[in-house]
């Protein structure tokens, strides 16, 4: 696999951490599919998806991404979809449970990712489950920001509707 964007090292007293952004495989949203966290599945469920969506998502994506930790086990997928407004995106994320170790490197690198993104974009934006805290601190550390509460259709479950300007 070669790195899409870059690879980041961090050097502690103890040992030496790296984290890994690449593009995005079928492969890898099946991967991370196997092993998500609660949260993430009950946040695709609440909007009335499966974890079969995540191929799909990886593939109509303009740009998808996989994440890894220092020792090469994938820790999520996350991409850009198409919104059908020219200069809007919709973001996406799902985790495993390895990206809770190290969430202060992966932000590092994702606002890498998104910087270098974020110039296709006037707006990204996207929905997420109120119940899933862990993204709404990554997504805070991003530069997005909640609007709103929503209860989107089927289970009208509570989600957070987040954006984040680029122009």
């Amino acid at each position: 696999m070669v790195p899409i964007t870059t690879e980041a090292s961090k050097h502690s007293a103890n040992h030496s951490m790296h984290f890994a952004i690449k593009k995005a495989t079928i492969q890898d949203a099946l991967e991370v599919a196997k092993n998500i966290r609660i949260e993430d599945k009950m946040e695709i469920e609440g909007l009335g998806h499966n974890l079969g969506s995540l191929p799909f998502s990886v593939a109509l994506s303009d740009v998808a991404v996989s994440f890894y930790d220092r020792d090469g086990a994938i820790c999520g997928v996350a991409g850009i979809c198409p919104s059908g407004i020219p200069k809007n995106g919709i973001v996406w994320m799902i985790c495993t449970p390895g990206l809770t170790a190290q969430p202060i490197t992966f932000v590092k690198q994702a606002k890498k990712w998104l910087a270098k993104e974020e110039e296709n974009y006037d707006i990204l934006y996207n929905y997420t489950d109120i119940r899933n805290t862990f993204h709404h601190k990554l997504l805070k550390m991003l530069g997005f920001k909640a609007l709103r509460m929503l209860q989107p259709a089927p289970l009208y479950l509570p989600y957070y509707e987040i954006v984040k300007l680029c122009a």
